[in-house]
């Protein structure tokens, strides 16, 4: 099965060659050329212009902290967010995240101690630069920064693609692309021919019990490529400062053959509140932690949401998904996107959610 599992990533480094045009060893005069500018376009279509590749860079984004130390760029990354740097997986891909500095809180960024940090480059998320005042703050600064989205699956393709771009890892951010896109097949491929009445009713957890998937939503998106019927997306549903919650009431008028949650603890709290007791799921002891590596897979600020669709597909079909061993697809994934060997306590940690990010 490993060896399956390896001629699959292959494959996957095979293409994304191809893709790329066969890359080859830089010569001494595309060295020499590392701080000649060049231009890039984010994921709002702005130009922006680097004088070099990046030495250090503020990802003031928890996707695109990810997406840095994937690619390579760990070490020139001495300011982040504190969603980062609470990941202890990435601090063990990454020792030197344990220095960086946490330069935005609740929204805001600290930009005078960018400035004195000598920031090359600035990652940001798209909502950032649709606040006025914190658009303003980064400008002043005169850094060259990049916005990314990442709300849909296709978007997440697009944040890889300029995240690479920016940092000249274009290659890398192509196979990480191909990757994603080749586990969607798989998993599309097989469910097209899994008849309806094998396919459970679901609810997903989001951060809390009651918050959930609306239409649109990458988690309803990603959940949806498995086939299964996401109950929240046939309810009504309640919009609080941009988050979606749902009634435990409507809740068991779904009732859920399956309960999958994103964060950690959740799941044990469903199964012990007594006001929980009730639905199938609960009873049968379908109730599941969806897995955390570096983020919360699944998540919208998640680059492993390939992993999430892969490790449901086998949740809910395991007579179809037989040939998924999910620990195996772990191992490959970090070793062939983070040049990582994750040891099997590591798995179990990453599988049960518990003991993988450092608390608040």
């Amino acid at each position: 099965m490993k060896k399956r599992i390896s001629i699959i990533f292959l494959c996957i480094l095979i293409l994304s060659i191809i893709s790329t045009g066969c890359s080859q060893p830089m010569s001494t005069e595309e060295v020499d050329r590392e701080d000649s500018p060049y231009t890039i376009t984010d994921c709002i279509g702005r130009e922006v212009e680097l004088k070099g590749i990046p030495k250090r860079i503020a990802t003031l984004d928890p996707f695109a902290g990810q997406t840095v130390i994937m690619l390579g760029h760990g070490d020139n990354m001495p300011a982040t967010v504190g969603g980062v740097k609470r990941d202890l997986l990435l601090q063990a891909i990454s020792p030197t995240l344990a220095e960086a500095k946490v330069v935005k809180e609740s929204g805001a960024i600290n930009a005078e101690a960018v400035l004195a940090m000598g920031i090359d480059i600035l990652f940001i998320k798209g909502d950032m630069y649709e606040n006025t005042s914190e658009k303003e703050k980064i400008e002043m600064t005169g850094i060259p920064y990049v916005v990314i989205n990442y709300e849909t699956m296709e978007e997440q393709f697009k944040a890889f693609s300029v995240i690479g771009d920016a940092l000249k890892e274009s290659s890398k951010a192509e196979m990480m692309i191909n990757y994603y896109k080749d586990a969607i097949k798989r998993v599309e491929e097989r469910v097209k021919d899994i008849p309806l009445e094998e396919r459970p009713k679901l609810y997903h957890s989001v951060n809390e019990a009651l918050r959930t998937d609306i239409e649109g939503s990458l988690g309803a998106e990603w959940i949806g490529v498995t086939g299964v019927e996401n109950v929240s997306l046939e309810g009504d549903l309640l919009l609080k400062k941009r988050k979606t919650f749902t009634t435990l009431e409507q809740i068991f008028v779904w009732d859920p053959d399956i309960i999958i949650c994103n964060e950690s603890g959740v799941d044990k709290f469903i199964l012990q509140d007594e006001k929980w007791a009730g639905l199938r799921a609960v009873r049968e002891g379908n109730v599941y932690q969806i897995p955390i590596g570096v983020s919360r897979w699944g998540h919208p600020s998640s680059t492993e949401t390939p992993l999430a669709i892969l490790w449901l597909a086998n949740l809910l079909y395991p007579q179809y998904f037989s040939d998924i061993d999910i620990k195996n697809e772990i191992k490959e994934y970090y070793k062939t996107f983070y040049d990582f060997e994750v040891s099997d306590e590591i798995i179990e940690n990453i599988l049960s959610g518990v003991g993988i990010r450092a608390p608040k």
